[in-house]
């Protein structure tokens, strides 16, 4: 059932500040926090969820601290990933050159080829999990499944050549 545009518009005007507070103090960045807030109307809007009159307040609040956790999730996995992929003790570009040429040719020739590709897809051409997950017409659960196998191989294979 997909909520009226009237019923919508009133939602809006009276949770959006609430939400946009929840989301700021969680994620502690105003464009971040207006996008997850905005994430949430948009998936209301879609009639992707069904909202329930006597909780909507409680269930919008829900939905952005989620969508706030998927974010702040998003954002460890993207730190994680840089921080194993460009070691400190790394000093000269030469040594950088290697590393990652070694990283990308581990990841073409050991990871299967649908982990590889979304490897790929999510660090080197910046896409979000959604958008990889509309492209290849998978889950996002089966996004995620892929890009954590993938890093935990790869840090358990380059992880004894940081000493």
């Amino acid at each position: 059932m997909q909520i009226k545009e009237q019923q919508f518009k009133e939602l809006f005007l009276s949770e959006y500040g609430r939400m946009y507070k929840a989301a700021y103090i969680l994620l502690g960045d105003e464009d971040e926090a207006k996008d997850a807030v905005q994430d949430v109307f948009a998936k209301l809007w879609a009639g992707t969820f069904p909202l329930k009159e006597e909780s909507q307040r409680t269930f919008l609040l829900t939905c952005v601290r989620n969508r706030c956790l998927n974010i702040i999730a998003h954002r460890q996995t993207q730190q994680e990933t840089i921080r194993l992929l460009t070691p400190e003790a790394i000093t000269t570009e030469k040594y950088d050159d290697e590393i990652i040429e070694m990283v990308n040719r581990y990841v073409d020739e050991k990871l299967s080829p649908q982990t590889s590709r979304i490897i790929k897809m999510h660090f080197d051409e910046d896409q979000s999990y959604k958008d990889i997950s509309s492209s290849l017409g998978i889950s996002l659960s089966a996004v995620n499944k892929h890009i954590v196998q993938g890093l935990r191989k790869l840090r358990s294979t380059f992880k004894n050549r940081e000493a």
